[in-house]
């Protein structure tokens, strides 16, 4: 690879071409938010319980979440020393504490469309009620995950086997696997498929009280996705496409599809370990589970939650590949 090139784009490289130093300060404000959100959360006006009941996320799910990141987060201030168990001592709580605050986050997605409904005024009935003390604190969960795992896997690359200042291993930005991108974007046909298929009248699995009418926001979500998808492992990715107005062949911002990438494989995975999660709180000691796993509509529910948790990991594995061969040339290994 010629020296001072950027792989796929042909364009210099810029003088500082390391990746810089996660900040983590920003990490440690978000955990301490979650700590400070889930105790005024009782004391708050506007409460209204649509999550807790469910028997899904455990009280201290947020507490232990925050606690474990801010230890994780402390320790790896002293990175360069940290090498063999202790570093994988050291990674092992920080991806804990980020499965406990995407737990403790679960129920955003709802928070989101009721807020929507709320905000518009368009008629959904309860569904237009929102539980806007738990809508902070999980917001806040739901941030600190995504600025711990992005802390965490600088961790992981910096300190592990690779470049001493990149922390990739020769040849693993070229490694091919547009796969990712391709198993996303068919996985993101799974759940409007099924909602399609009881638009149309399809009776398998559909509830007997089922009114609504075409699905748009699924629509959108099967568009955005797969489009997201396919950018991520194609040319899209790096040039606008001659149709969409105004930007064709301008260049895509490199942040845009790596914010985007992150932001819906984290929403994905929410929702999609939501009956993984309960079922872990039932073996602690919680609630029956929310549904019935030996239902007609089981294997919809399961192909609808397991859909989304797999098109989140391929997403995400589709965006880390991204970032990796988007990537400034390392001006040390050269790669």
């Amino acid at each position: 690879m010629p020296e001072g090139v950027i792989p796929l784009t042909e364009r210099a490289a810029p003088q500082a071409a390391a990746p810089r130093r996660a900040r983590l300060w920003p990490v440690l404000a978000t955990l301490a938010g979650v700590l400070v959100t889930k105790a005024a959360e009782p004391h708050l006006p506007g409460a209204a319980d649509y999550i807790s009941s469910l028997g899904i996320v455990p009280s201290w799910a947020a507490w232990a979440g925050a606690v474990t990141g801010v230890a994780a987060v402390l320790a790896a201030a002293s990175e360069r020393a940290v090498r063999g168990p202790a570093r994988s001592a050291l990674l092992f709580t920080g991806w804990v504490a980020c499965v406990l605050l995407l737990w403790s986050a679960v129920g955003i997605i709802f928070d989101a469309f009721r807020s929507f409904f709320w905000v518009t005024g368009i008629p959904a009935g309860d569904f237009a009620t929102v539980d806007w003390p738990g809508f902070l604190t999980r917001a806040v969960a739901f941030a600190a995950t995504l600025l711990l795992a992005r802390a965490t896997l600088a961790f992981q690359r910096r300190t592990g086997d690779g470049c001493d200042l990149c922390g990739l291993r020769p040849g693993e930005r070229d490694r091919p696997a547009a796969w990712l991108g391709y198993t996303a974007f068919a996985l993101a046909f799974v759940y409007p498929a099924v909602k399609y298929y009881w638009w149309a009248g399809g009776g398998i699995g559909r509830p007997d009280n089922y009114t609504e009418g075409f699905p748009v926001m699924e629509t959108m979500l099967l568009v955005g996705g797969g489009v997201l998808s396919l950018a991520l492992v194609s040319s899209w990715g790096l040039v606008y496409p001659f149709w969409v107005p105004f930007l064709a062949r301008r260049r895509v911002p490199r942040m845009l599809l790596v914010s985007c990438g992150w932001g819906l494989s984290a929403a994905l995975l929410l929702q999609g370990l939501i009956p993984v999660f309960a079922s872990v709180n039932h073996l602690f000691g919680g609630p029956d589970l929310p549904f019935d796993s030996g239902s007609a509509n089981s294997w919809v529910i399961l192909a609808v939650y397991g859909g989304w948790a797999l098109f989140g990991l391929a997403l995400l594995g589709a965006t880390r590949t991204y970032q990796r061969r988007t990537r400034a040339v390392c001006r040390l290994c050269g790669d």
